[in-house]
């Protein structure tokens, strides 16, 4: 069975070719907000790490937590960055924090 982060890039070639122009757009904006940041990258991947429980999305997850480690990041901060997610979302959230673990586990140990 594919990895999350396989099946999210599996999806991002599905929509490249079936709507460039979009999947593009998307690309070209989300640049945009990186490039123009005054946020370092591995800051923004664990905001990302943040906002991807509490959007409840696997896939996410399992790509910014990759970024992050790719970033620098601890495997310390990625747990701490989960867990302030999970703070502001309580315990629905706290159940996407086994992704977080699942990654770090591949990625750290």
């Amino acid at each position: 069975m594919p990895e999350p982060a396989e099946k999210a890039t599996e999806l991002f070639r599905q929509m490249n070719k079936n709507r460039r122009d979009v999947f593009k757009a998307y690309q070209g904006f989300t640049s945009a907000i990186k490039k123009g940041s005054s946020i370092d990258s591995k800051s923004q991947s664990l905001i990302l790490i943040a906002c991807s429980i509490l959007s409840q999305c696997d896939m996410c997850i399992s790509l910014h937590v990759q970024n992050a480690a790719t970033n620098g990041a601890s495997k310390d901060e990625i747990i701490d960055a989960g867990l302030l997610a999970v703070a502001m979302g309580g315990s629905p959230k706290m159940m996407y924090m086994r992704h977080v673990y699942e990654e770090i586990e591949n990625l750290f140990d």
